[in-house]
């Protein structure tokens, strides 16, 4: 009888002691990642209070529709030379605002002074617009962008004697108020550093333009301040109320009543102010 051995072959798995494996025991085989099959996954939603930026495009359409009927009013002759008939009763004019017409704080940011002028604006506001009244909100974007516009007239009013049209005091009380939102909600929104760096080169870079003659500068820093101002007080405080492997619900956790009584005050404090400006420029 003679011992016989099971010839090696280095086909066949073997244990740690060097038995033979079962095919059924042998391990799994590692699969290289590139060759697992893909998994599909659910999106994951995110449900936030985002408005529908409706006033944005309403207050693009306002300011295209004025001007076509101040261009035909200055071509028809109703107007005086080419000045246009609503520029010559809304641009901002110190001499008309000291004799009482004050509507001309606010009428001057759905005026322009030509086609270029518009489309700038309008451009700026397109861009712009949609954004600031998602996150904030139809009635704050409204609020940030009259008070602005307003404070911009009352500092062009103190600052610039000059007449003044157009919506880009508004406009960078908009931008203003990006800063402080994005600031206070770094820690939900992605990327809050480098757009925080984008929207202050963009406004350095257009108070830059604003040194050339003919643009009033005082208008787009008095409406700045305001919408960092309004900004701040009125910014939306995003939180995560609810997560679940599928959805991430966000709720705006700042108090209505502390912005509303924000936006009043401010009302109230831009009112004095006018009141001081004009009795100033009267003495």
């Amino acid at each position: 009888m003679s011992d016989q051995t099971e010839p090696s072959s280095p086909f066949v798995d073997r244990d740690e002691e060097g038995n033979p494996l079962h095919p059924l025991e042998r391990p799994p085989i590692a699969v290289p990642d590139s060759q697992r099959p893909l998994v599909i996954r659910p999106f994951l939603r995110v449900e936030a209070p985002y408005d529908e930026p409706m006033l944005s495009y309403i207050l693009l359409a306002l300011n295209v529709i004025v001007f076509l009927i101040d261009t035909l009013t200055a071509w028809s002759g109703l107007g005086y030379g080419q000045v246009g008939l609503l520029t010559l009763l809304g641009a901002k004019s110190n001499a008309s605002i000291l004799q009482g017409q004050y509507w001309r704080l606010l009428t001057p940011m759905f005026l322009h002074a030509g086609i270029l002028h518009l489309v700038f604006n309008g451009y700026f506001l397109y861009r712009i617009g949609p954004w600031v009244e998602r996150h904030f909100g139809t009635a704050r974007f409204a609020a940030i962008y009259f008070l602005s516009g307003i404070g911009a007239s009352l500092a062009s009013f103190a600052l610039n004697l000059n007449p003044a049209v157009g919506a880009s005091g508004a406009l960078f009380g908009l931008i203003g108020a990006m800063l402080p939102m994005l600031y206070i909600n770094r820690d939900l929104i992605a990327n809050t550093r480098s757009l925080i760096g984008n929207i202050i080169m963009t406004i350095v870079f257009n108070l830059l333009i604003g040194l050339s003659p003919g643009i009033d500068n005082w208008a787009h820093i008095g409406g700045l301040i305001c919408g960092l101002t309004l900004g701040w007080l009125t910014s939306p405080r995003l939180a995560i109320r609810e997560r679940t492997p599928d959805l991430i619900r966000i709720e705006d956790r700042s108090s209505p009543s502390f912005v509303w009584l924000s936006v009043a005050a401010f009302t109230a404090g831009l009112v004095t102010l006018t009141v001081v400006l004009v009795n100033l420029a009267r003495l």
